[in-house]
């Protein structure tokens, strides 16, 4: 059976994982210490996701991820590379996300701005 890479919804799951490890923490002590920081319900499942990458994370659960870490919210996410587009760095974490960051071209003087038909040829 072929097996399709998970799409990732997050991009702290790497961080979580290795600050996680760093403080040598099951996922069931995170699970726990999760809860304490204000994720109700959190269980040893919800880390596997988090840390999966297989769960979106809200901004307000990112502040609850770092409250349970103990460190600052921009410490969950990748390192920037200012030299770099930002959407080279988040498909080097979220490799099968498409992500179009760049706006609508601005028209220009030329093109118009609304389609008109053609005049048929009498």
């Amino acid at each position: 059976m072929l097996r399709l890479p998970m799409k990732k919804l997050n991009l702290i799951w790497k961080q979580v994982v290795k600050l996680r490890r760093d403080r040598d923490w099951t996922q069931e002590k995170f699970a726990v210490e999760l809860n304490h920081a204000g994720w109700h319900n959190a269980t040893r499942s919800t880390v596997s996701k988090i840390e999966g990458g297989s769960i979106h994370i809200a901004d307000f659960d990112v502040l609850i991820v770092a409250a349970a870490l103990k460190v600052r919210h921009t410490d969950l996410f990748p390192p920037i590379d200012w030299q770099r587009p930002m959407d080279e760095t988040i498909h080097e974490h979220i490799p099968d996300e498409l992500h179009d960051f760049s706006p609508d071209p601005e028209p220009t003087q030329k093109e118009s701005l609304c389609k008109t038909n053609p005049t048929p040829n009498q």
